[in-house]
């Protein structure tokens, strides 16, 4: 991805989660060789990528600010992602695309089938970000409510 397509993508991801967002572009060696970084507001954890000779982002890094490498250990801070996306949403996430009290449908898939909850209708209880659900369906049990994915559910009308 070129560096222009990942501030477009960044600075989007800042409007739909509404928070504003620091892009800070630094040259260290003086060799033409950018390192770019990005900071949105109220997160814990900066990403930083380098920008190649070819214009494009590589080695996505995530660490959270008051973490540092140690030279004189084993020690490196944060974690390295394959690519943009999974970055932002580990920084800022989506907000949940069916909010609480939606009513929604199990698909019918491989998964829903073999869990015997292909077609059920069931409520939306708990909606966390990046796309995880609570929900409740007739027969689910109070004691045991695991979260399931917003691939595997559809809003029914």
């Amino acid at each position: 991805m070129k560096l222009e397509n990942a501030i477009k993508k960044i600075e989007k991801r800042a409007k739909l989660v509404n928070r504003k967002v620091e892009i800070e572009q630094k040259d260290y060696h003086n060799n033409g060789s950018l390192k770019v970084y990005v900071h949105f507001e109220g997160a814990v954890s900066e990403l930083s990528f380098w920008v190649n000779r070819d214009g494009s982002i590589g080695a996505p890094h995530i660490r959270r600010f008051n973490d540092h490498s140690d030279l004189h250990t084993d020690y490196f801070a944060g974690y390295h992602l394959d690519n943009l996306t999974q970055a932002l949403n580990s920084l800022a996430p989506l907000p949940p695309k069916y909010p609480v009290g939606s009513l929604v449908r199990f698909k019918d898939n491989k998964r829903n089938n073999r869990w015997k909850l292909a077609g059920k209708v069931a409520l939306v209880i708990q909606a966390e970000a990046g796309g995880n659900y609570k929900v409740q369906y007739d027969g689910s049990e109070n004691s045991y409510n695991p979260f399931y994915a917003q691939r595997d559910i559809e809003l029914v009308s």
